[in-house]
């Protein structure tokens, strides 16, 4: 890699040897450093090819150029220990949506500014692992920089970790798509009238269920054969209950955001909510 210039002290715009552009993180990496350095590869912590993820070089330097240096290597360690205890990557946009996130997040609590933290309760029951790995971030954040963020962050942390294992989605899709995935459950707890359980492991199943139903809806995804006539008439009647449910969620997907769910769907969805309320 070949130094054009520096961004700040920590981010610095560079070519490698097929004069492709990248911006390149990494503490220093853009001190002191002249037209066409050579630069150590163990200076580089992060690199982002910035043609082809955000379009042109100046859009990210502008981003990245307005976050501390700092604030980049902490929001580095804190993917490394999310990404290792969820099992999932950050991928390029993801991680610079945690950094932006932890810059602002940092500036308002300096600046004794919070947001009502409304929907942690859901949060917390809809992606416990998630909301567990932003319990670990917080805590890991105070030690590492002695400030002691909100309680509220535990849901926006919790959103941009979900948001890290779906590449089709932006964060917007993910806090709509909660809300959404909530609306449903209350729609089958009250269609029940009974408490769901939450620790369960048919209820996991049926949120990954949920989650990727939805952001295949989002994403126009809607393709499959078509079930067994007979197999789908055995649930319709097996699982009546579960099925006039599923039905009530059917409608509510369809005036909300004028979804047409497949009749493959609609018997999936029955079976999940069979299992479900059976426990």
């Amino acid at each position: 890699m070949y130094f054009i210039k520096k961004i700040n002290n920590n981010v610095a715009l560079a070519k490698d040897e097929n004069n492709v552009e990248w911006i390149l993180l990494g503490k220093g990496i853009g001190f002191g450093k002249k037209t066409n350095d050579l630069l150590d590869q163990t200076e580089i912590d992060r690199r982002f090819k910035a043609l082809e993820e955000f379009g042109n070089h100046q859009a990210i330097a502008n981003m990245v150029g307005q976050i501390d240096g700092n604030i980049f290597q902490l929001a580095s360690e804190v993917s490394d220990q999310v990404a290792a205890f969820l099992g999932i990557r950050f991928s390029n946009y993801n991680y610079l949506a945690l950094a932006d996130h932890l810059s602002f997040a940092l500036e308002r609590t300096q600046n004794g500014n919070d947001y009502p933290n409304e929907f942690r309760w859901e949060v917390q029951n809809l992606y416990p692992k998630e909301y567990q790995a932003a319990e670990m971030s917080l805590k890991f954040i105070e030690q590492r920089i002695k400030v002691a963020l909100p309680q509220s962050e535990l849901t926006f942390f919790t959103y941009h970790y979900v948001n890290a294992q779906n590449k089709e989605t932006q964060i917007e899709d993910t806090i709509e798509l909660t809300a959404m995935i909530n609306q449903v459950l209350e729609i089958i707890s009250y269609h029940f009238q009974k408490k769901l359980a939450v620790n369960s492991m048919n209820y996991a199943r049926f949120l990954t269920h949920l989650r990727y139903f939805m952001i295949r809806q989002l994403n126009n995804d809607l393709g499959g054969s078509d079930l067994d006539p007979m197999i789908s008439t055995v649930i319709k009647e097996k699982y009546p209950r579960a099925y006039q449910a599923a039905k009530k969620i059917q409608l509510y997907l369809k005036k909300s955001r004028n979804w047409d769910i497949s009749h493959n769907e609609m018997m999936y969805l029955t079976l999940h909510i069979w299992r479900l309320t059976r426990e």
